[in-house]
């Protein structure tokens, strides 16, 4: 099962990653970015839990710190992201997947991730940090996660059903 698993969250993250950074980054959206690596990290914490979920955080965390377009500080994405992947797994009973449920923490962890960064960002000195667009990056973060949920979650719990059945309770 472990070796399943481990595969299934690399291909997905790696999936997600290069999907964020080739396609989601360069659509000129108004607002913040599409996170779809966010998504994805949240959607494996509901299937496997806030352990995993803390540990994919980590790692798709460290891979969006490493990416070639990323500026800033190295380790504060991988951070974020596994503390939002182990609260999030934690959040949710593994017995009630209830959808809007499910979409409403991805939403808001989006919008928690945005602030979150900003904030971590200008204690350390970030000088693109801009507060005043605080409010829209929150708002347009907040509905993308939304609506990224709404394709990403069906998709990655049937993956998890079919690939680690033994995963799912």
């Amino acid at each position: 099962m472990w070796g399943r698993q481990t595969l299934l969250c690399t291909i997905l993250i790696v999936v997600a990653l290069v999907t964020q950074q080739s396609f989601l980054s360069r659509l000129g959206l108004p607002g913040a970015t599409p996170d779809l690596l966010l998504v994805t990290v949240i959607t494996l914490a509901f299937a496997y839990g806030p352990l995993t979920g803390a540990v994919v955080g980590f790692g798709a965390g460290m891979a969006l710190d490493f990416a070639p377009s990323t500026a800033g500080p190295i380790g504060v994405a991988a951070l974020l992201f596994m503390v939002m992947g182990f609260i999030s797994g934690a959040a949710v009973d593994p017995r009630d997947r209830n959808p809007p449920v499910l979409i409403g923490i991805i939403a808001l962890s989006c919008g928690a991730f945005v602030i979150a960064f900003a904030a971590i960002g200008s204690i350390l000195g970030d000088v693109r940090i801009d507060w005043e667009q605080a409010p829209t990056l929150l708002l347009t973060a907040t509905l993308y996660g939304a609506l990224l949920g709404l394709a990403v979650v069906p998709v990655v719990l049937i993956l998890v059903g079919k690939i680690t059945p033994e995963a799912v309770p």
